[in-house]
């Protein structure tokens, strides 16, 4: 995960500038009616400025450099210092208002992945938030929701949480912004898909690195991102302003079949469904979309072999299923998890010839 300034320290106080002022005036033995007539200002002016209601304008600066010799530029940046103060104070003000908004995010997971500080301090906490939404305040929330516009297959089992989803969500996209890639490139992105699916009889610290790399060149932020709590996505497929895909797995597939039909499911939408958005998930309800994605994911995987027709022959055997991949050019775990899929194999039954993947934490963050 690429480093955040989430625990730089940041000081809590700041002075207005009209202090300062005041002190100036005192050494020098001025009135602020004395120093109004020197600087060409109003003594109300002069006034509310020391008192801390007004700010020091570029305008003001100036006349305070030409009087009291301190440069214009610092009293400027005590001015922002004192500005950016007032925001923070203001926030954290907010913050105790928002308390309960900001205990629906997974405040916890979020510290491990290292994407919030280790604090309790709940102006901190909800700034960092809205860092990672990237909204300026908790009422922008649901416009923050509705404008990433990802669809949705819900599960039927399990809860889930908006918050939660939209969190995993924008942390790939964080990633996914972060990378430096080339336009995007249909007709490469494909010639990749080729390539990859020749990979799935590889170990993962084979087919990982190379399926990285040749989406990247393809145009295609492929992301890797760990699962949270209260998320059901196994994977989501949608465009960054429009013109940029991203493929986030949440690595929740620890067999080889799960793992690639995410992959190339995700893969579908990008080719078929340009500008929408999509997450996806294990035990969705279809909405027409999203049997085109399983159709193209299945000519993507077995080409111009017929799944059908291999189906219908009812194989019941290792060696069956062994020769169809073989023939296919793919594992033999995928074609089992396919016909688990369709109903032709018992769920129970040939998981051996699929493969487990312990994911490590670098591939996952």
């Amino acid at each position: 995960m690429a480093a955040t300034d989430a625990n730089a320290w940041q000081p809590n106080w700041a002075t207005h500038p009209g202090e300062h002022l005041a002190e100036y005036l005192d050494e020098r033995a001025l009135s602020q009616a004395e120093f109004a007539r020197l600087a060409g200002m109003t003594p109300k002016l002069v006034s509310t400025i020391v008192a801390g209601t007004n700010p020091v304008t570029p305008e003001t600066a100036v006349k305070l450099q030409r009087v009291l010799g301190l440069k214009a530029d610092i009293w400027l940046s005590l001015q922002a210092a004192w500005d950016l103060h007032e925001v923070r104070r203001r926030e954290g003000e907010r913050a105790a208002h928002a308390r309960d908004w900001l205990r629906r995010f997974p405040l916890a997971e979020l510290r491990k992945l290292g994407r919030l500080p280790n604090t309790k301090d709940e102006s901190a906490l909800l700034g960092c938030v809205l860092d990672l939404l990237g909204i300026g305040t908790p009422d922008a929330y649901h416009a923050r929701l509705s404008a990433l516009a990802v669809h949705h297959r819900k599960g039927r089992r399990g809860g889930t949480s908006p918050e939660h989803e939209l969190c995993w969500l924008m942390l790939g996209e964080e990633r996914a912004r972060g990378m430096n890639l080339p336009d995007y490139d249909e007709q490469r992105f494909l010639d990749a898909c080729v390539e990859i699916r020749g990979l799935t009889v590889e170990d993962p610290a084979v087919f990982e690195p190379r399926m990285l790399d040749l989406c990247r060149e393809a145009g295609v932020a492929l992301v890797f991102q760990k699962p949270i709590s209260k998320t059901c996505l196994f994977g989501s497929a949608r465009w960054l302003n429009g013109g940029r895909p991203i493929i986030q797995m949440s690595l929740r597939m620890k067999s080889n079949d799960h793992f690639w039909w995410t992959f190339f499911h995700e893969a579908a939408h990008v080719v078929l469904h340009r500008g929408r958005n999509f997450a996806d998930d294990q035990n969705g309800t279809d909405d027409g979309v999203e049997t085109e994605a399983d159709a193209w994911a299945e000519r993507a995987l077995v080409g111009d072999a017929s799944l059908d027709a291999f189906a219908a022959t009812c194989p019941r055997s290792k060696a069956e299923i062994g020769a169809f991949a073989h023939r296919v050019g793919i594992h033999p775990g995928i074609v089992v998890g396919m016909l688990q899929h369709r109903g032709v194999v018992p769920f129970s039954h040939m998981n051996d010839l699929k493969v487990r993947f312990e994911w490590a934490d670098a591939v996952a963050v």
